[in-house]
């Protein structure tokens, strides 16, 4: 089986005199069709979001500000800083990800292949390094 990994994007950007125009398109951009989008915004200093793994694939995107995007494949962690809206990380399903660092003006995107459904989601760490031990018998 070839196991999905977590890896940065770099999204299309087109720039004049104007500004510029940066476009993310499902199944292009990101290798999902893109069935949700929310952001997180007025984040609180030091905090922590996400803290989950779940049954999406999702894509993060810094479109303001900074943060950095904490993954865990159930061996393995990774640090992913996303600093500019060109960039985003793409995170496959069940892969601990977690949102910290955040700069006091960070705007986040989140695309995700999924609506929401509370049952997709893994908010145990110990629980989903348990599950990520039982995927790989």
């Amino acid at each position: 089986m070839h196991k999905k990994t977590c890896r940065l994007l770099r999204f299309s950007t087109f720039t004049d005199e104007r500004g510029s125009l940066t476009v993310i398109e499902g199944g292009e951009a990101v290798p999902f069709e893109i069935r949700r989008f929310f952001f997180l915004h007025n984040l609180t200093p030091g905090s922590v979001r996400g803290g989950h793994a779940t049954l999406n694939d999702q894509c993060f995107v810094a479109v303001a500000g900074s943060c950095r995007i904490r993954t865990h494949d159930g061996v393995e962690e990774s640090v992913f800083l996303l600093d500019e809206p060109m960039r985003g990380v793409y995170v496959p399903s069940m892969i601990w990800r977690e949102v910290c660092d955040c700069s006091e003006n960070c705007v986040l995107a989140v695309l995700s292949d999924k609506h929401y459904d509370p049952n997709d989601y893994v908010r145990d760490f110990d629980a989903f390094l348990r599950l990520c031990a039982g995927m790989e018998d």
